[in-house]
């Protein structure tokens, strides 16, 4: 784990007028970070991110080794500025959310993140959750090997009364805990602070893996932009590009899960290969292939257990292919006929589709949210669907085309406020049942609690980094019904 002095000398760097991106620098980031490989093309928007988001921390921010924060309300006030000088950095909106510039990046120890959330802290709310019949969103991922191959088997979590319990369990695979931020203050806290800063749905899941195992979770993409965050103990992270689409095949998205099978043929080298140790962080965008190992870590080490938070905007319809679809409906074309012409997009327009909407943290400076989003999806629909002029080819069809999407953009930007309400009012609720204590008990059945959205278990989904092999079941469904009838009937 870096030193204060370490920390003190990656803050500095980062407080200079002008960064200098050079060797110097990237062998500061070697050095504070166990970074194996960091691709020569993320050094510079590496460094600029740095340079915009460290400063607004604070100096103390990078100094490791404070207890465990168990109260969500110190918790969330720390990853607050987190997450609002992310949202002001221009680098991290680039490497989030624009498609030429898309791609993983590290934050270096921060002293909030360590011990955030431990595995004392996952045993104490799966305990208090035992102790009065409450089933937790948790499973057991069994590594099982055979032919030379390795699966992965998903097993319900039995009820676990205390941290023997769990550190026994973690013997036989990886622990995840699914949308552990409807039950855990600090990961509730941890989602109220990013949802709030950067105006997108957030959702957090935790990990827990025993060290020593050289596969914690296969090769794999996923469907959300995440923050993985390590809390304790250490994980090896290895990340890549997206590899070419299979046409007609899985959605680059979805590689690696259920049948699907990642070739190393199809991966160059990574572009980070880091191991993550308590407090440090890694941005990882959907898409882009990953696999995790606690290998490196001996019997004697610390179990690895880390925070994932996704940011649920393709989970909740906030992307450019959802309105892209809602347009050409409007404009009369037939639902699958949109869909199936997705796969022959080429690459640059497909994953525009991917791109989250210009709303929260990405909306115009200006403010006018609507008007720029209704202007961003005529200039899609423009790029992607009718770029032959003859297409757009007399006065009334390019009214008719700005005309539905001056429509489909002002409805979305009323789910899209819709959806971050009920997902902070379903994390307050968390927060209020924890009073203090690392979990919460007793929502499930809670009558006339403040979250209709939390006890329809539709924050469930997961919309995060998946550590297992095997489909989910989707949020985007449940969550854009619910926010497209509050906007309908608010409007």
């Amino acid at each position: 784990m870096p030193n204060a002095g370490q920390n003190a000398v990656l803050h500095g760097k980062c407080r200079a007028a002008v960064v200098q991106v050079s060797e110097t620098w990237q062998s500061e980031v070697l050095r504070g970070m166990a970074v194996h490989r960091l691709d020569t093309s993320l050094v510079a928007p590496q460094a600029r991110l740095w340079a915009e988001v460290l400063p607004a921390l604070g100096p103390g921010a990078g100094i490791a080794g404070t207890p465990s924060a168990t109260a969500g309300g110190r918790v969330g006030g720390a990853f607050r500025g987190l997450f609002e000088a992310l949202a002001g950095s221009r680098a991290f909106r680039e490497l989030w959310a624009c498609r030429k510039s898309r791609g993983p990046f590290l934050l270096p120890c921060l002293t909030f993140v360590a011990c955030a959330l431990t595995l004392a802290d996952l045993a104490e709310g799966l305990a208090a959750a035992a102790a009065v019949g409450e089933q937790v969103s948790a499973a057991l991922g069994l590594m099982t090997a055979g032919d030379g191959a390795t699966a992965t088997i998903n097993s319900e979590l039995p009820p676990v009364h205390g941290l023997d319990e769990l550190a026994e369990v973690l013997g036989f695979g990886t622990v995840f805990f699914n949308a552990a931020s409807k039950r855990w203050s600090a990961a509730a806290a941890t989602c109220r602070a990013a949802t709030a800063a950067l105006g997108f749905p957030t959702n957090v899941n935790v990990y827990a893996t025993a060290p020593g195992r050289c596969i914690s979770t296969a090769t794999h993409a996923d469907h959300h932009d995440v923050l993985v965050m390590q809390t304790q103990g250490q994980k090896r992270w290895r990340v890549f590009s997206p590899p070419p689409r299979k046409r007609g095949g899985v959605h680059p998205c979805h590689r690696g899960k259920r049948e699907d099978v990642v070739d190393a043929s199809e991966l160059g080298a990574p572009l980070v290969d880091v191991t993550l140790r308590p407090g440090e962080c890694l941005f990882v965008p959907a898409g882009f292939v990953h696999s995790t190992s606690t290998a490196s870590s001996s019997s004697h080490d610390e179990a690895s257990v880390h925070m994932t938070l996704g940011i649920s905007a393709a989970d909740c319809g906030l992307t450019n292919g959802t309105l892209r679809g809602q347009v050409l409906v409007e404009l009369g074309f037939e639902a699958e006929e949109v869909l199936a012409s997705e796969a022959s997009l080429d690459d640059d327009r497909f994953w525009a589709l991917l791109e989250p909407l210009r709303l929260g943290c990405l909306a115009a400076e200006d403010g006018a949210s609507t008007a720029a989003l209704a202007d961003s999806l005529v200039a899609l629909l423009r790029e992607v669907d009718f770029a032959d002029p003859g297409l757009l080819s007399d006065e009334a069809a390019e009214a008719d085309l700005r005309d539905a999407c001056d429509r489909v953009a002002e409805r979305w930007v009323r789910i899209q406020s819709d959806l971050v309400e009920i997902y902070d009012a379903a994390y307050a609720e968390v927060a209020s049942a924890s009073s203090g204590r690392v979990a919460a008990t007793g929502l499930e059945g809670a009558p006339g609690g403040a979250s209709p959205l939390f006890r329809r278990g539709d924050l469930e989904a997961g919309p995060v980094e998946e550590e297992r092999i095997g489909g989910r079941r989707p949020a985007a469904a449940a969550a854009a019904a619910a926010a497209t009838a509050a906007a309908t009937s608010a409007g």
